[in-house]
């Protein structure tokens, strides 16, 4: 789109009716709504800036976010403030803070120069001090709608973006800086503060953290394509991964590969930045060449909002041609009774002296490759016929210029009939290892135009099939992953085939395949090992899988290293067993597997481990009595020894018609405890063992409370 736009101001100081600069033809320059920097594009009453570094100096560029804050720091300026932060990569204790000033737009007698050589300074200038601002152009275009909006807007919109095409404008206008103060093994923070006083208006301060060691060569601008048509060339290039380097750019031609020069006075802007927008942006430009026939080259160049240069992008290249007038167009293709196809078109009798002939083209995808399957069709024709088709055919039409460019027919859809299914799939095979890999292999299919298949999956024999594939998958061996630790067994598998229309077979045979068992029994769990009698005593909980066919228990004397089996119960035991054979003085450990009926077994149990007593009779309590308090609501235990290498006593207790439990433990040196809260016409039976530093153990004395 071309915009014409005419400035319209008087400055106060320049009283002739001379105007600072008619800015004719800026290129894409009113699009102001949609691009005005997206920095600065926001409504809210803010400071924003961006900085740039290079090799001996750093640039500061600022603005605010609306009109309103623009107008008021017009009047007040910006306060900008140093911070040496780091020095020698060391961060400083205290920030040393220098001050470089209050920035405020020149006077407007600065303006006159700036403002004939630099029609951004003249725009600029115009929205500073102008007593009128008016942009004109096409009432239909976008003018037509900026013209509309307040005065003030206009005013701040379209010195935003002069600013951002002329950094020496914006410097003038008191919104950038360029420090030479400063040293490479320093980094600094710019804080921008606008002036304005906080009663008349709040407005955010920003700040921008940069040192000479950021400087980077700015990038070259990639992925540059071009499109040629009849005397015009479309470039496009990429804009989202250059977008914080570049704001505006240089296209440049030429037509010898060497020596280019630049197509537009002012560098194009990207009119597609909005937000919210997805990322892969791109700049679109259309260039007039002046001939058909000839070779161009273009290149682009980035251009700063600091006014800087970038490196020129790859050369892309082509040539123009005239393209013909005339297109064809299909208009009806049909199969006829010989199975046939006939495809018929239009196309302009004006035009049949302009092309040498017709090429019909097949494809078997919409998007191609196409390959022309009937070449010279004479140009008077307009139908032809053709016999070789695919279960799915895209044709397409194109008419040979004798000059210039051809010209091809949209594709159009040709599907022959086909309504039955393949036949389902047979020799289906499924084996599963003991990792839970299930490989199911089956025939091929022999139809001609076999697309691919569907596995499926069931658990129970007459359940219904779940697919495993989302779409057609194709090949004949399909891997499956199923969970070895699901007690089920068997699983059931079955395949579909389909033709290029997704014609679907009946199931093959549900084929039956058993999972490896792999997965070994649960542990069983000690409950308690204790001294009965002279004698050891276990009891524990078995394993609770299904498939468990035995429980085999293990035994290690403390003069023995490895354990023994010593005794194997079958798959379901009473959880209790009484060693005998055991030895007074000795130690002794236990544990316990389970094994299933593929002979996989547990691991083994937290072992458990006692110790006999050389004599448990002397380890015992002389006394253990019991007291019932009925007052207190409590039964008072007590005991006494002469034992001298106790650890710990052990106190059990029963109610009536229940399990014995170990109660309580009790430290050395104690000789009592109180059972607090005994229910009332209950029987308690209560047991006391004594447990020596060497770990020993005497056996059980007991006593009957009836409270």
């Amino acid at each position: 789109m071309e915009v014409t736009a005419r400035l319209v101001y008087s400055l106060t100081s320049i009283r002739s009716s001379k105007r600072i600069m008619n800015c004719s033809r800026i290129l894409l320059f009113i699009l102001l709504c949609s691009l005005c920097a997206p920095a600065f594009g926001q409504r809210t009453s803010a400071v924003r800036a961006v900085g740039r570094a290079q090799q001996k100096q750093i640039m500061i560029r600022w603005g605010v976010t609306n009109a309103q804050a623009w107008k008021q720091s017009n009047t007040y300026g910006f306060n900008v403030t140093r911070f040496t932060v780091i020095r020698n990569k060391t961060m400083l204790t205290t920030p040393e803070q220098k001050n470089l000033g209050v920035f405020k737009p020149a006077a407007v007698q600065s303006w006159a120069g700036p403002a004939n050589t630099d029609e951004y300074a003249a725009i600029i200038a115009q929205a500073l001090y102008g007593e009128s601002f008016e942009v004109t152009g096409d009432s239909q275009g976008i003018m037509s709608s900026v013209g509309q909006s307040q005065e003030a807007e206009q005013r701040f919109t379209l010195s935003l973006y002069a600013a951002d095409r002329s950094f020496d404008a914006a410097v003038l206008a008191g919104w950038g800086l360029v420090d030479r103060d400063v040293k490479a093994n320093e980094k600094y923070l710019y804080r921008i503060t606008s002036a304005v006083p906080t009663t008349k208006l709040a407005i955010d301060s920003t700040g921008v953290f940069i040192g000479l060691e950021d400087y980077q060569p700015l990038p070259a601008v990639n992925d540059v394509n071009v499109l040629f048509t009849d005397k015009s060339a479309m470039l496009t290039w990429d804009y989202d991964r250059l977008k914080d380097h570049y704001n505006a750019f240089f296209v440049e031609r030429s037509s010898d590969g060497t020596n280019f020069y630049r197509v537009t006075e002012k560098p194009v802007a990207n009119i597609s930045e909005q937000k919210n927008r997805k990322s892969g942006a791109r700049v679109h430009y259309m260039d007039t060449v002046g001939m058909n026939n000839i070779k161009y080259y273009y290149r682009i160049v980035g251009v700063t909002a600091f006014g800087e240069l970038g490196p020129a992008s790859p050369v892309v290249s082509g040539i123009s041609k005239k393209l013909l007038a005339y297109v064809p167009h299909i208009t009806r293709s049909v199969m006829n009774d010989a199975g046939a196809l006939n495809v018929e078109w239009e196309f302009e009798q004006a035009g049949n002296g302009l092309i040498k002939g017709f090429t019909l083209n097949q494809a078997q995808r919409e998007s191609g490759p196409y390959f022309p399957v009937v070449n010279n069709i004479d140009p008077s024709k307009r139908s032809v016929q053709y016999s070789k088709l695919f279960e799915t055919n895209y044709f397409t039409l194109t008419a040979n210029a004798v000059e210039g460019e051809s010209r091809t027919s949209m594709p159009v859809l040709v599907q022959p009939v086909d309504s039955i299914p393949p036949a389902p799939p047979t020799g289906l095979k499924v084996v599963i290892d003991s990792a839970g890999v299930a490989r199911v292999t089956w025939t091929a299919n022999t139809e001609k135009d076999i697309f691919g298949y569907k596995v499926f999956r069931a658990y129970v024999k007459d359940a219904e099939l779940t697919p495993l594939t989302d779409s057609v998958f194709f090949g004949t061996a399909y891997t499956d992953t199923v969970s070895m630790r699901m007690t089920n067994r068997t699983i059931y598998y079955a395949v579909t085939a389909l033709d290029r229309r997704y014609n679907q077979s009946a199931f093959s045979p549900r084929t039956l395949a058993m999972k490896p068992d792999v997965v070994p029994p649960s542990s069983p769990v000690f409950k308690r090992c204790e001294l009965v009698d002279y004698a050891v005593k276990l009891t524990w909980a078995d394993s609770y899988d299904s498939d468990v066919a035995a429980h085999i228990l293990y035994r290690k004397a403390d003069n023995e290293q490895n354990f023994k089996p010593v005794k194997q119960f079958k798959s379901k035991t009473s959880g209790e067993y009484v060693d005998n054979e055991v030895t007074r003085g000795h130690s002794y450990t236990y544990t316990i597997v389970s094994k299933d009926s593929s002979n996989l077994e547990s691991a083994p149990a937290h072992p458990v481990s006692i110790k006999l007593p050389s004599d448990p009779d002397a380890l015992m309590v002389k006394t253990f009595n019991v007291y019932i308090d009925r007052k207190k609501h409590a039964i008072e235990l007590f005991w006494t020894d002469n034992l001298k290498n106790v650890e710990e006593y052990h106190l059990f207790r029963k109610k009536k018609g229940e399990p014995v439990t170990l109660w309580k433990i009790v430290k050395a040196g104690e000789k009592g405890f109180i059972d607090e809260g005994p229910a009332i016409n209950t029987e308690y039976t209560y047991g006391i063992r004594v447990v020596t530093k060497t770990g020993e153990m005497s056996r059980m004395k007991w006593v009957v409370a009836n409270y």
